[in-house]
């Protein structure tokens, strides 16, 4: 009589573990899949990409293909220094959704987490989740400010070098034209003008003698082009700004009738870009300009 008792417990026992392990198994193979698009065009894996960058996701989910439970809500979630900054989502009821996601990464360099949990109606979830991280490509510049130039009469130097700053009088800027970028002067005619010592105009304003451009024998061919957008002049803190006026190459030697606000992109014999603002004009052949510059280094 024990013996048929202990065969009745085991076959419960075992009945039960069977009972159990197919419950599990069966509620292991209901939840909804999810998964990122492939191919050109998509971000489906693990990346870096520059600073300021639109991306795009693609995602489609699929009802589970045993339970037939309709998708009912799409989430995403953006988490940086594992604090969550973004969030979305949407409600859906189908069984197929496909759907593209155009971001912008970070303006920082660093890693972040974006993550897309798709919820069918029997509340069963899937999760799949990528990395992104942010590397600035943008190059260092080198800024001056409240540089002041003077016109060919002023007792101030007119001469500019863009490499470290320096302002030099006529006699200076010979010894030293290799590092000249651009000249200033105030003229009948062009006014206020910030011209290239290679500029035709420049050279009949600069024709001392002694030192004028006629005697040099290196007169760099800056090229400049007027700034139609605005910019924020504080927020140019690296080349970033200025490449993307670069997209429209300078092509004066000079540029005349300068006003206050005024901002330039130049574009110097060895290949940098900058930009200058002017900040303050005194007119006349003996006045002066007042610029700030930055330019890459």
């Amino acid at each position: 009589m024990k013996k048929l008792i202990y065969l009745f417990v085991l076959l419960m026992v075992s009945g039960l573990f069977f009972m159990t392990s197919c419950t599990d198994d069966e509620e292991g193979d209901v939840k909804p899949t999810i998964s990122f698009k492939g191919g050109a065009g998509y971000v489906s894996q693990d990346v870096t990409l520059d600073t300021d960058a639109e991306f795009t996701i693609g995602i489609t989910a699929a009802s589970n293909s045993s339970s037939g439970a309709k998708l009912s809500l799409l989430e995403l979630t953006r988490v940086y220094n594992n604090a969550t900054w973004f969030t979305w989502d949407t409600a859906i009821d189908v069984s197929y959704y496909s759907i593209d996601i155009t971001m912008t990464t970070l303006n920082t360099e660093g890693t972040e987490r974006i993550a897309f949990k798709i919820t069918d109606k029997d509340g069963q979830t899937s999760e799949i989740s990528v990395n992104i991280t942010t590397e600035s490509s943008a190059g260092p510049i080198t800024s001056f400010d409240q540089k002041i130039l003077g016109s060919y009469q002023s007792s101030t130097g007119s001469s500019f070098a863009s490499a470290d700053g320096s302002i030099y009088s006529l006699a200076e800027a010979k010894v030293n034209q290799t590092k000249v970028d651009w000249m200033y002067f105030y003229g009948a005619s062009d006014l206020s003008t910030i011209a290239s010592p290679n500029d035709s105009h420049a050279a009949l304003v600069f024709n001392n003698a002694a030192n004028g451009l006629q005697t040099w024998t290196t007169k760099n061919n800056t090229l400049f082009r007027k700034v139609s957008t605005v910019i924020e002049w504080n927020t140019v803190t690296d080349d970033t700004i200025i490449m993307q006026e670069a997209a429209t190459e300078p092509d004066q030697t000079r540029i005349a009738t300068l006003a206050v606000g005024d901002v330039l992109l130049f574009k110097t014999v060895t290949s940098k870009y900058g930009l200058i603002k002017v900040n303050n004009i005194a007119v006349g052949a003996d006045g002066t300009i007042d610029i700030s510059v930055k330019v890459q280094q």
